[in-house]
């Protein structure tokens, strides 16, 4: 029987994704969470499950994220995202993870099912939502990762919440004089002339969230 950890924030959403994967995939859910907070306190059941569905955007975090500190604490669980969102710089940071798989949350059932199938199995699935971004950004000659350091992409998703440069500079260990010169070249580089066009572009390309903002 299949073990799976599922990390859903909607109590609906995670019924209903409970409920496939037992029925569905005749599976059993030995972790169950709403948080990283709660799976971070888990995660030696984590280590049990033959499959962790991972959303990305969480109260608390950023799932993309916690692949990468799986890979650092060397938690070896293949990875199935999913998300009601693909813009841009999603795309871009999946691209880079560990992760074996991407649905988005609008796909058919069916799409869902064939993905952890897959990637249960050892292999790799990403929904044609997410492989239709990809394909437009690698034809695209301007986008953000060709112009901007990973440094600069990084900064973008305080600076683009809103963060001062004081307050960029503590989350990003350095000092605020750097995070202004940061903010400076990012703004030229992707030719914005406010922060409200800053952070106009940091929500379109999924850099931020509404959420997020300060």
């Amino acid at each position: 029987m299949m073990k799976f950890a599922l990390v859903e924030d909607q109590v609906m959403f995670r019924s209903l994704l409970h409920r496939l994967l037992v029925e569905e995939c005749k599976g059993k859910v030995v972790l169950e969470a709403g948080s990283l907070a709660e799976l971070r306190a888990k995660v030696e059941v984590l280590t049990t499950a033959d499959l962790l569905l991972l959303d990305i955007r969480l109260p608390d975090g950023d799932g993309v994220d916690f692949v990468d500190e799986m890979v650092k604490r060397q938690v070896s669980v293949p990875v199935l995202l999913f998300s009601s969102s693909c813009e841009d710089y999603i795309v871009h940071r999946v691209n880079r993870s560990f992760v074996q798989g991407f649905v988005h949350k609008d796909e058919d059932p069916k799409v869902l099912l064939t993905a952890i199938q897959m990637v249960a199995a050892g292999g790799a699935f990403f929904s044609p939502r997410f492989v239709e971004r990809q394909r437009a950004l690698a034809k695209t000659p301007d986008t953000f990762e060709k112009k901007l350091s990973p440094r600069e992409q990084e900064l973008l998703r305080y600076i683009g919440a809103g963060f001062s440069d004081a307050e960029t500079a503590a989350a990003l260990g350095m000092t605020a004089s750097t995070a202004q010169t940061h903010r400076r070249n990012v703004m030229a580089k992707l030719d914005l002339h406010s922060a409200k066009d800053l952070q106009a572009y940091a929500l379109r390309t999924g850099f931020t969230t509404i959420d997020r903002l300060q």
